[in-house]
This record gives structure tokens, C-alpha cells and sequence, in this order.
């Protein structure tokens, strides 16, 4: 496993040195670079072509300075100086701003001790004239990221902001920076940091936006730049086809066909029921005109199994009446 670690490490060494050989063979490198003005920013991480201005080979923050002073400023002069001092190569002007000396500058978010410091291809640079010219307090501060490529509309994103401070024997160490107002494209947000620098902030817009901050105390100004996809469009909603096949009709016919001789059956054997009830309640109200028999015949030729029992109730009233006659003649 060692040694496959220490094969894979050496490849990618050896990918990125080829890439920077082959930037340096071009004669240019390219560098994210952002600048602040005594408290302002003026350009938020933009991507600056640098050549080797003096040919050996190599690249500096002065020669980068340079570079993006050549292709974003707009102001009178070149709006960028070099001189040397008794510290090496330092700023004398930096995008117009002459102040004795008051400058910082980090090359990926460390301090550099002077222009020569050496940067490649992809590294960034951020440069910044003090506020403070008189006490000096003003302090580099940064995100932990400079650039969002995949956010989406109305994603948020966390951030986190941080400065190098100095302590009382000069030497640095960092610390949150709580309590900033987060803004974008200049304007502030209801966005603030909390006490451990981090914040939320949502992003409402499509398109590419600058993040970056206000503070209650000297800071270099920081940029994040996003670029924000828009957010798709919600699918649209078919509605259901419903198909009707011609089994479903002949079926559904069958059924309604079948219903209906239902329903004529059941009201023909109603009828019938009906009649037969009406016919016997005829028969039974003829009988004191002297038409019992002839209704009674009926009835029972009709199936009316009332009518046998009347017939024999009738006999034996007749044959109880002759029996009683005899027994009082014999008396």
C-alpha cells in the first residue's frame, strides 16, 4: 500500500509540474486576483493572464500586479508601482493609491513578506492600501472559498470569514470574524456572520454574483465570485388519456341489456301477482249474488288454493243443517 501511495503522490507531482511547464512554456500563467482600496473593493477575484515580464522562468506578485493593472484599471497613469527599500520590492501605488507604504498582500490566503514572492498557475492573489495609514490596524480577511461554479438558484450556501490577526509581539494568528453583514453585488443582505464567522446565504438570483462583506473594524476586503445556474422550470403535468375499447362498450351494452330484461321481468311478474289477487277479491265479493260456485270453479281451475277450502267449509255447513232438520222431525 506504501508503495503504491508514494506511485500515485509522484504521478500527480509529476501532472502538476507538467501543467506548470507547459503554462511556462506558453510564457503565462493565469491567476485569480482581487484588490482592495482602503477599505473598498474594486476587483472582485477576476482571472488575470500574466507573462513572465523578465523572462527567467519564473512568476512574481510584482509581475502579477503588473498584469492585472495592465488589463482591469481605468484610472490615470498605470495605477501600479514598484520601488525598492530596505524590505526588498514593495509597493509604492497600488490601483492609484499612494500612501507611504501602507499595503498588504497574500498569496493563497498567507501573507507574503514582499513582491518577489514567487506564484504559479491557478494560485491567488489578493492586494490590498490600508484604511488605517496611522495606527495600522487594519487586518487581511478572507472566505474559505473564492469561487462557487455549481450553485444553483435559490440554493444556500455556508461560508466562512476569517482574518489574520496580529498579536502584540507581531506575530499572527486567526481568528472568526463575527457579526459582518454579508452583501452581494454591493448591496447589503439580512445575512451576518455568527460568532464562529460562519453564515448562510441564499441565492435568490440566477447569473454571476459577487459576495462579500462589511465589517466594525479595519479589514481587507474579500470576495466570493458565483456563478449561479437558473433554477429548471417544473415539469409540466399530462393529464391522464383514458381509451375506451370496443370490448369495454360491447360489455358495458351487455350489462345495461341485461339490467333492463331484469327489470321488465320482474314488472310483468308483479302484474301477474297483481291480477291474480285482483280476480280472487272479485270472486269473494260475488258470492252472496249467488255466483259463489260459479267463482270458486273459477278460482280453482286458476290455481286459487283458496278456493277448496271455502268449497268444503260450504258442505259441511249444508250437511250440519239436513242432520239437525232429521233429528227434530224424528222428535
Amino acid at each position: 500500500m506504501k508503495k503504491l501511495g508514494i506511485i500515485l503522490l509522484t504521478a500527480a507531482a509529476a501532472v502538476q509540474a507538467a501543467a506548470f511547464s507547459a503554462a511556462a512554456e506558453d510564457g503565462q500563467i493565469s491567476v485569480r486576483v482581487t484588490i482592495g482600496k482602503e477599505g473598498a473593493l474594486v476587483l472582485p477575484c477576476e482571472t488575470v493572464t500574466v507573462k513572465d515580464y523578465d523572462s527567467d522562468g519564473s512568476y512574481t506578485i510584482d509581475e502579477v500586479l503588473k498584469a492585472t493593472h495592465e488589463q482591469f484599471y481605468k484610472g490615470d497613469g498605470t495605477g501600479y508601482e514598484a520601488q525598492n527599500t530596505d524590505w526588498g520590492l514593495s509597493v509604492k501605488t497600488l490601483w492609484g493609491v499612494t500612501n507611504g507604504g501602507s499595503y498588504g498582500y497574500a498569496v493563497n490566503d498567507v501573507m507574503s513578506m514582499g513582491l518577489s514572492d514567487k506564484v504559479k498557475d491557478g494560485d491567488y492573489l489578493s492586494a490590498y492600501s490600508f484604511q488605517d495609514v496611522t495606527g495600522f490596524t487594519d487586518h487581511y480577511a478572507y472566505f474559505d472559498v473564492h469561487e462557487l461554479k455549481d450553485a444553483k438558484q435559490g440554493d444556500t450556501v455556508t461560508l466562512k470569514l476569517t482574518e489574520i490577526a496580529y498579536k502584540p509581539d507581531w506575530t499572527t494568528e486567526l481568528k472568526p470574524v463575527p457579526n459582518a453583514v454579508i452583501t452581494l453585488d454591493g448591496q447589503d443582505t439580512e445575512f451576518k456572520t455568527d460568532e464562529n464567522g460562519s453564515v448562510s446565504v441564499k441565492l435568490d438570483k440566477a447569473g454571476e454574483q459577487i459576495i462579500s462583506f462589511k465589517a466594525d473594524h479595519p479589514l481587507s476586503p474579500a470576495a466570493v465570485r458565483a456563478t449561479v445556474a437558473a433554477a429548471e422550470a417544473p415539469a409540466e403535468t399530462t393529464a391522464p388519456v383514458v381509451v375506451t375499447t370496443a370490448a369495454q362498450e360491447t360489455t358495458a351494452e351487455a350489462v345495461t341489456t341485461a339490467a333492463e330484461t331484469t327489470a321488465t321481468a320482474a314488472e310483468t311478474t308483479a302484474a301477474a301477482a297483481t291480477t291474480a289477487a285482483a280476480t280472487t277479491t272479485a270472486g269473494a265479493t260475488a258470492a252472496p249474488n249467488g255466483n259463489a260456485g260459479t267463482t270458486k270453479a273459477a278460482g280453482a281451475s286458476t290455481g286459487d288454493s283458496s278456493a277448496v277450502p271455502a268449497l268444503a267449509v260450504t258442505m259441511l255447513a249444508a250437511f250440519g243443517t239436513a242432520l239437525a232438520m232429521r233429528r227434530r222431525t224424528e222428535k
